[in-house]
């Protein structure tokens, strides 16, 4: 009886020296906490988001070849778009660069 006193006040103060080790209050904060997974497909239909991809973006990071998919990172209001697509996808999004998807609807046009 006595042994199993002394091992349950040596487990209380195990557990309050690291519950004491953890409060330090010092965590840092994350500057971007969201995370949306999106196609190059959906992502064309966002004119901001397609501004932040050719700011941000660039075509030699494509390659000679790869395997898809190919997944870049783009960081657009307060959120991380990860954005997957096929290395064709890629190559015609920046082959069309400056013309908005709109107006690829609008004139019919097929760019491949």
């Amino acid at each position: 009886m006595k042994t199993l006193k002394v091992v349950l006040v040596a487990t209380m103060v195990a557990f309050a020296m690291v519950a004491a080790a953890n409060a330090d209050g010092f965590k840092s904060k994350p500057k971007f906490t969201n995370k949306v997974d999106i196609t190059i497909e959906n992502a064309v239909k966002n004119p901001g988001l397609v501004a932040a991809m050719y700011d941000q973006l660039n075509e030699n990071d494509i390659g000679p070849l790869g395997l898809p998919p190919f997944i870049f990172d783009v960081k657009y209001n307060g959120a991380i778009y990860r954005i997957s697509g096929t290395r064709i996808e890629w190559i015609r999004f920046f082959r069309t660069r400056g013309i908005s998807p709109c107006e690829k609807s609008a004139n019919g046009a097929v760019y491949d």
